[in-house]
């Protein structure tokens, strides 16, 4: 089966546009707090990777979520490492 060009390129506009799902409030605030390490803007980062701790454990308290169990596509694990290694490997505990 031959495609056209132009067939080609609506079907890849297609498959970007699913790839571009509205993310959530963990990967906006993870997407900020990584900005704001970028920038030297420590005590935004420190909140906002603070902000998803706080995120992860009231969804975990009040749904009875699990580390293996997904909050946007992504296991709260992983999560919990992203905002836990943020905070570490940018000297932000305090």
């Amino acid at each position: 089966m031959v495609m056209k060009r132009s067939h080609l390129i609506v079907k890849l506009e297609k498959l970007q546009n699913m790839a571009k799902k509205e993310k959530g409030i963990l990967h906006k605030s993870f997407a900020a707090a990584r900005e704001a390490v970028k920038t030297g803007e420590n005590d935004r980062a420190r909140d906002l990777f603070d902000f998803m701790i706080y995120q992860i454990a009231n969804e975990r308290w009040e749904n009875d979520a699990q580390v293996d169990d997904e909050i946007e596509g992504v296991r709260i694990g992983i999560w919990l490492e992203r905002a836990w290694y943020g905070l570490e490997n940018n000297n932000l505990l305090l």
